[in-house]
């Protein structure tokens, strides 16, 4: 996680017909003062009978526990019982960690997070959100408990990828806290976790394929670009978040 994260919260195991809001944040989450609320593409929730609802997203300026801090958020009725898939998509961007003093090689960033919600007592079991970089528990992602391991299946789309591949704790400074736990996914696309404590956990995993490309800046970022600027850039760059809620 050297740049920037996306990812979501939201309850994950609720009543159904009950109302509950849903967070989309950006930024590093053990540094409050790092988030904003970015461009968004898209929004949305996957019902348990597999069909697709569009969200509005509204901008919020404060949360308890973080204070000031922009970030966006839904609020979601859960009308049918069983798995809810909630997503949110990241307006594409280039990112070069030589505007930080590393080694130039501009990249397209494409993100996408997801949390799964599960309502009542609906046989359905499907996490899979139909992105195309997917990451795929292989059981409830909303019963886990500290101290367990859970693999995650990561596909590229449909297909298994050796991506690379990380898990945090939302307190962690994913740049410098040893507990952090990286690598890359197996020939198959699982990645091992080990939950060590209760809590919010947010595994991700990236993928690159060397297609360049120019990029036209949709807003302009400190003084390395403005908007309408024609970004050059050397790779795509996926990278799907999902949030764990451990107890």
């Amino acid at each position: 996680m050297s740049d920037h994260l996306l990812w979501v919260e939201i309850k994950d195991n609720v009543a159904p017909r009950t109302l509950h809001r849903a967070y989309c944040f950006f930024g590093h989450p053990s540094v409050a003062s790092s988030l904003y609320a970015p461009l968004m593409d898209e929004a949305y929730l996957l019902i348990p009978k597999g069909e697709k609802i569009g969200l509005e997203l509204q901008k919020g300026s404060w949360l308890p526990g973080y204070g000031h801090a922009e970030h966006l958020f839904a609020d979601i009725m859960f009308f049918w019982q069983g798995d809810y898939r909630f997503v949110s998509i990241r307006s594409p961007g280039v990112y070069d960690l030589g505007w930080h003093g590393a080694r130039s090689d501009p990249f397209l960033s494409i993100n996408y997070a997801k949390a799964v919600i599960h309502a009542g007592d609906g046989p359905n079991r499907n996490w899979d959100a139909g992105l195309p970089l997917e990451l795929i528990p292989d059981r409830a992602p909303y019963a886990l408990e500290a101290g367990e391991e859970v693999n995650i299946n990561v596909k590229f789309l449909g297909q298994p990828v050796r991506a690379s591949c990380t898990a945090s704790y939302w307190t962690w400074d994913e740049h410098g806290d040893k507990r952090v736990q990286r690598g890359d996914a197996e020939e198959n696309g699982d990645f091992c976790v080990k939950l060590s404590q209760g809590g919010l956990w947010f595994v991700d995993a990236a993928y690159s394929l060397p297609e360049p490309g120019i990029w036209k800046a949709t807003h302009s970022l400190a003084n390395f670009f403005k908007s309408g600027d024609m970004l050059p850039y050397n790779t795509k760059r996926y990278k799907t978040t999902l949030s764990l809620w451990v107890r």
